[in-house]
């Protein structure tokens, strides 16, 4: 495997994929050259100073682009004429159109590609989702999703991320799709700057509340915070002909202090990285299983496209105050 992205992510991936026993990590690039040589030295892997190189060795069957969002399309294509498998984050890119375009290059591509949505790795959101496929609860009737960060990224990251909607919501939509197995029709979103001002600017907001409305008139709402002061946030009920399926915040350990004074549980995960730890491994695990026997990976690039459609029209209803019909 070779990693395209020494950041955040790109850390991240390397750490779980040097942890596998069916996978080794030969190459590191980054346009910072500094941040391929700390993490190749990490994992005794090789830093290159050129992107094609890993694309040329035949040696390489999987591609992990952990690389700016801008450069998803270039190395997805690049995958295609080489015939590599590939892990993409999320999304594969800001504008549909331009995805749409990527898409028809490599609609023959022969290798595995999923997409980096590693919400539908985490246990409590499979748990879920195999209850809703058992029909236990009945129909869908309504659902309803929170999901708040500790604090705003930096500004320099807000500028470039293609607003709240494309970069935040986008989790909550592609999870949304998944649970519903049914596209968005309509929507309706506003949005506002609660927490600091600077994000009017790009402009973007820091707060927004969405009415998301499916093909069979399942009326869902989903509400996004860039701050959550006691930690990650992330929640979810769903109301169905039989019951609801409710999906509460975890607490680091399930250690709880009991006195006269009261009960005092533990803190949330700060992090949306440190909540989503198990789920990261296991979307690792996944495409490993794909690529080794040859099935139908998920996600896939067209549950990005479709997500990233619908977080467009998000944003277009935020921008004009009204209703959106959602055109796939």
């Amino acid at each position: 495997i070779a990693i395209i992205g020494a950041g955040r992510i790109g850390n991240l991936h390397s750490n779980n994929l040097n942890q596998h026993p069916k996978v080794k990590i030969k190459y590191i690039y980054d346009t910072n050259l500094n941040s391929s040589k700390k993490l190749a030295k990490k994992l005794n892997a090789e830093s290159v100073t050129e992107d094609k190189k890993i694309f040329h060795d035949k040696q390489i069957d999987a591609i992990f682009i952990c690389s700016d969002t801008s450069s998803h399309v270039k190395y997805l294509e690049l995958a295609h004429i080489f015939n590599k498998h590939v892990y993409c984050e999320k999304p594969i890119h800001l504008d549909v159109k331009v995805v749409d375009r990527c898409l028809q290059k490599i609609k023959k591509h022969k290798n595995i590609i999923q997409l980096g949505f590693h919400r539908r790795f985490d246990p409590s959101h499979k748990k879920i989702k195999q209850i809703l496929n058992s029909k236990k609860f009945g129909k869908i009737e309504q659902v309803i999703m929170f999901d708040r960060d500790p604090i705003p990224p930096p500004i320099r990251y807000l500028k470039v991320s293609g607003g709240m909607f494309k970069d935040m919501s986008i989790h909550s939509i592609d999870v949304l799709r998944w649970f519903l197995e049914e596209e968005i029709d309509e929507v309706f979103a506003e949005g506002c700057v609660l927490i600091d001002k600077r994000i009017k600017s790009i402009p973007d907001y820091d707060t927004m509340s969405a009415i998301l409305k499916s093909k069979s008139g399942i009326l869902c709402q989903i509400i996004n915070s860039r701050r959550h002061a006691p930690g990650f946030d992330q929640r979810i009920e769903i109301f169905c002909e039989k019951g609801n399926i409710k999906l509460n915040n975890e607490n680091k350990t399930s250690v709880n202090l009991m006195s006269k004074t009261g009960v005092t549980k533990d803190v949330f995960p700060y992090h949306f990285m440190e909540r989503y730890e198990e789920a990261y491994r296991e979307a690792i695990q996944s495409f490993v299983n794909f690529v080794i026997n040859k099935s139908k990976p998920s996600p896939s690039l067209v549950d990005g496209r479709n997500s990233l459609v619908i977080a467009e029209a998000l944003t277009k209803s935020a921008k004009l105050g009204k209703k959106i019909k959602v055109k796939y």
